[in-house]
């Protein structure tokens, strides 16, 4: 006979003491000569190779060499970068493996501008490194790039990737002897930009992009030689982010990367799970991977942007000690209490940005993150472009068609939508969608139903976004809108009708807070990708701002009339925490995270603001007895 614990419950264990991770640290190195990302590399903590990388944005009519990329080889003692014997071959994203005396890389990609139309050459050449010298060796049958790979000079392995041009996910596998490639087993699951780390014959391959449906994962999978076997999730899926080797199955580290945003979190494995620990100085994305060990890993370049020539050496007492779990709920015998081991947010603080240049309010909208965003919409100047950098506005030159106010934005700083409001050249309500590429806009296919004051959420690429409420003259709407990458299409109306709302999260996972109906609200409601459910009201109603992740975290902040407020959404409840310097409402805000955003422009009691702030709440993993705050 079944118990209902077979049927409903879940294994506790039982420790004597609160969990913890063995002490790891990252400090600083020497910095490279040449800073580059999406780098080649080989070695050890005391004794790396770096080799090829991008080292710039093309340069437009330029091919020779090709503008962009670099052949420099630098090498690394343990405390500084030394300058040696330059590839035969510019290129970046290649394949690369092996010792500091003992390289190999092959294939990859230039990038160069010889139009417009931008361009790229894709190559299937290996070198091979000895020491001293760059020589080429037999050609990969395959032109992959964006990939992973281990191992030593004569025994190597390469694992998916991107595959020709335009690029598609592979899930080939090759293997090296030091003289010939050859084809073995596919990856379980086809991707690119993933980190690899490890031997021939016991590596890994962790995380990555998929171009189809455009997601970032998790995945990790081991190599024994001879096959793929797939293994627990990473907990915080990235693309392009750093790696170090594993001597045996027992032991790995993977660090920054794209979540997006890009990120300075470092996860250990430990043959069964990865667990967080010691962050990155720097945030960075299209680091090295397979230099060092598990317990003495090197990151060096990546790009934050700019190209970074940092360099940061990794040290752990020991691995194999590591038992913290973001999520894992056990019970303290010695405290005699079930706790449980979770993220747990600082205070939090807003301080001065860069001011716009000049002041905007009626909902100036945007994309990005704190540190990287594209600005729009707004009275006056609603087609008047603006892109931020973590301390000051610049004007890229390209505005939107047709200057709008109380539209919405989302998506990031490279990839961004601009949807709906009103054109300051007619009072119409616009059903206008405009696509930004980070140098310019298209026109895409419109939303279906026109109107302002309308809020949204969406994946970052944009090909899956999220509309919802807003105003379509007499009426508010409870109308929703999904995007699939080429159309927008009606779906499940929100429970409530609403606009000048807040909305955070992913197409499939969104919040909507506040808004206005026949008065101000703070109804809130969570979207799950089918459906709208009503969950525990907000402290603000309408005209705010909003920075968040999914249907159970994120910000809001202002708000009618001119609140100071920032509430911190768990999936539960509203939490309030520091206020705003400058009160306002019809205000702008970017940011995809609870950690880090940005409030700029809205309505004060003096007019229109260029204010701008910025968010920051520091965050860490820690142990929580269950049932407190």
């Amino acid at each position: 006979m079944s118990t209902y614990k077979e049927i409903k419950g879940f294994k506790v264990q039982t420790l004597s003491a609160d969990t913890a991770t063995a002490g790891t640290s990252w400090s600083s190195g020497g910095n490279m000569n040449t800073a580059r990302y999406n780098v080649g590399a080989a070695g050890t903590q005391t004794a790396a190779l770096a080799y090829s990388g991008y080292a710039g944005a093309p340069v437009y009519g330029t091919t020779s060499p090709p503008s962009g990329s670099t052949n420099k080889t630098e090498s690394y003692d343990g405390s500084s970068w030394t300058d040696v014997a330059n590839l035969n071959q510019f290129r970046n994203h290649g394949i690369s493996f092996g010792t500091q005396t003992a390289a190999i890389l092959s294939s990859g990609i230039s990038d160069y501008a010889p139009g417009p139309p931008y361009g790229r050459t894709t190559y299937t050449e290996t070198e091979s490194w000895n020491g001293s010298a760059w020589t080429e060796v037999n050609n990969i049958p395959t032109v992959l790039y964006r990939i992973s790979a281990f191992g030593t000079s004569t025994a190597g392995i390469t694992a998916a990737g991107a595959k020709n041009h335009p690029a598609s996910d592979s899930s080939e596998s090759y293997s090296w002897d030091g003289t010939n490639w050859t084809d073995g087993p596919n990856v379980n699951t086809p991707r690119s930009y993933q980190m690899g780390l490890g031997t021939s014959t016991a590596g890994m391959i962790v995380g990555g992009y998929i171009q189809s449906p455009a997601s970032m994962i998790a995945n990790t999978e081991i190599w024994n030689g001879s096959a793929w076997t797939e293994v627990n999730d990473l907990n915080t899926a990235r693309r392009s982010g750093g790696a170090s080797k594993i001597g045996s199955t027992s032991e790995g580290i993977v660090f920054g990367g794209s979540t997006p945003p890009t990120t300075a979190k470092t996860e250990v494995y430990n043959g069964t799970s990865w667990s967080e620990t010691a962050d990155l100085s720097i945030a960075r994305v299209g680091m090295p991977g397979g230099v060092g060990i598990g317990t003495s890993a090197l990151c060096f370049g990546g790009d934050g942007p700019p190209e970074l020539s940092a360099t940061e050496e990794f040290s752990v007492s020991t691995i194999a000690d590591t038992n913290k779990n973001l999520g894992q709920v056990y019970y303290n015998s010695t405290a005699n209490a079930f706790k449980v081991t979770k993220t747990i947010f600082g205070t939090g603080a807003w301080a001065s940005g860069g001011n716009m240049p000049s002041a905007r309010s009626a909902r100036p909208t945007g994309a990005g993150t704190q540190t990287a965003s594209v600005v729009f919409g707004g009275n006056p100047a609603g087609n008047v472009t603006l892109t931020y950098n973590g301390t000051a506005f610049s004007t890229p030159g390209n505005n939107l068609s047709d200057g709008r106010y109380n539209s919405i934005g989302l998506g990031t700083s490279t990839a961004a939508f601009n949807v709906g409001g009103v054109p300051t050249s007619t009072p119409t309500l616009s059903a206008d969608t405009e696509s930004w590429n980070g140098t310019s806009w298209t026109e895409v296919a419109e939303i279906n139903t026109g109107r302002e004051s309308l809020s949204a959420s969406g994946n970052s690429p944009i090909s899956a976004a999220v509309v919802f409420g807003g105003n379509t003259a007499p009426a508010v709407s409870a109308l929703t809108e999904l995007w699939n990458g080429s159309s927008w299409s009606e779906v499940a109306d929100m429970n409530t009708a609403r606009k000048k709302s807040g909305g955070f999260g992913t197409s499939t996972s969104s919040i909507v807070a506040g808004g206005y109906i026949s008065t101000n609200s703070n109804a809130v409601e969570s979207w799950n990708g089918t459906s709208w459910t009503e969950v525990t009201e907000s402290g603000t109603k309408d005209n705010l701002a909003a920075s968040g992740t999914s249907n159970t975290s994120g910000l809001i902040f202002g708000g009618s009339p001119f609140v100071a407020v920032t509430q911190q959404w768990d999936g539960s409840s509203w939490t309030e925490l520091a206020d705003l310097a400058t009160a306002r409402d019809q205000l702008g805000g970017t940011g995809n995270s609870v950690t880090t955003a940005l409030a700029f422009g809205g309505r004060t009691p003096g007019g229109a603001s260029a204010v701008t702030e910025e968010w920051t709440a520091p965050s860490s993993v820690g142990n929580q007895t269950i049932g407190t705050s």
